[in-house]
């Protein structure tokens, strides 16, 4: 029997609602938060998670701030009433863009209310997604292992090299790109330079970003199941 995909929301702290699709296989002690890359929204993690329910980990795939469904930011005046302010990604100033670190705390949050312990928490992005993630593991200790797919020293303001440098020994990182998308082919061998002990990378030939990597690279969902396990 297919795990049921139960839409959720929940809200930030900045009033931002955040949709997101929740699965949660009977008896599953770990999670996947699922983090997407631009223009992309959580329908582009699909595939991966379904193959990790069939693994019996729960996943939550969530809509960034600005993308897909979550667009709504609700917000108190000066007159002390409620607006609600129509958000678009496409439009946003980098300080706008390391906001979403607030849509990671809210997933965390819900899933902390769902009976997950942290240290059951795992973390898979894309592009942006992927800077989100390691900054997620290095805020979030006990975060135990993490996917970066096609990360960047530098995504709008999200950085990734002083997270990178403050993991835990515990904390463990797959980072992923093509050899042909260069600059973050660079950033994953300089990611992995900085932590080798904790940190392995792979390199695919092609020029394929993010999770459109799972397209060429036949075996790739099935090796993150295994590493996220």
């Amino acid at each position: 029997m297919e795990s049921r995909i139960i839409i959720t929301k929940f809200q930030t702290t900045d009033g931002v609602i955040i949709v997101s699709d929740f699965v949660q296989p009977n008896g599953a002690k770990k999670v996947a938060l699922l983090l997407h890359m631009m223009p992309e929204t959580r329908s582009s993690w699909t595939s991966l998670s379904a193959e990790l329910n069939k693994d019996g980990l729960a996943t939550l795939a969530i809509d960034l701030r600005g993308h897909g469904e979550s667009t709504r930011q609700s917000a108190v005046n000066s007159q002390q009433s409620e607006t609600e302010n129509k958000m678009d990604y496409k439009k946003f100033s980098d300080q706008e863009h390391q906001a979403s670190r607030l849509d990671v705390d809210a997933a965390m949050n819900f899933l902390k209310s769902k009976g997950f312990a942290e240290k059951n928490i795992l973390v898979a992005g894309a592009s942006i997604g992927a800077n989100l993630g390691v900054d997620a593991m290095y805020r979030y200790k006990e975060i135990s292992r993490g996917v970066l797919l096609s990360p960047g020293l530098d995504y709008r303001g999200v950085k990734t090299e002083s997270a990178m440098k403050g993991l835990e020994a515990a904390q463990k990182v797959w980072i992923i790109a093509a050899e042909n998308d260069e600059y973050s082919a660079d950033s994953t061998k300089t990611l992995a330079k900085l932590r080798p002990e904790i940190a392995k990378s792979t390199i695919y030939s092609g020029s394929d970003h993010g999770t459109y990597l799972f397209k060429s690279q036949k075996t790739l969902i099935a090796d993150i199941v295994k590493f996220l396990q």
